[in-house]
């Protein structure tokens, strides 16, 4: 029993091997040089997270100062981002906001 568990993790961990990019890490981006001051009218004070990585798409939420996402790709000046908190946002936040570990 012990060996066939063995050999069932072994052929698990060596699919998931071959399915991940060779290139694949994992890049933090954390959000900083926004206005201390928030102005919805005026788009102050916050990052928003949109769905396409443009000015003119759906706003899904927001980020602010300080907050840490996983960067998952980038288009142009655009990264699609995820929050890593319990609310799970996810979309396309302006790179200008943002510094990153990976070298985008």
């Amino acid at each position: 029993m012990r060996k066939t568990t063995l050999a069932l993790t072994f052929a698990a961990l060596a699919t998931l091997a071959v399915l991940a990019p060779a290139n694949a890490q994992y890049c933090e981006g954390t959000v900083h040089g926004l206005s201390k001051h928030y102005n919805p009218d005026t788009g102050a004070g916050f990052l928003a997270v949109r769905s396409r990585p443009n000015a003119s798409s759906h706003k899904r939420g927001e980020l602010f100062n300080g907050d840490k996402v996983e960067i998952f790709d980038r288009r142009g000046n655009w990264y699609k981002v995820a929050t890593q908190d319990s609310d799970m946002l996810e979309g396309w936040a302006h790179a200008k906001w943002m510094w990153n570990s990976c070298n985008y």
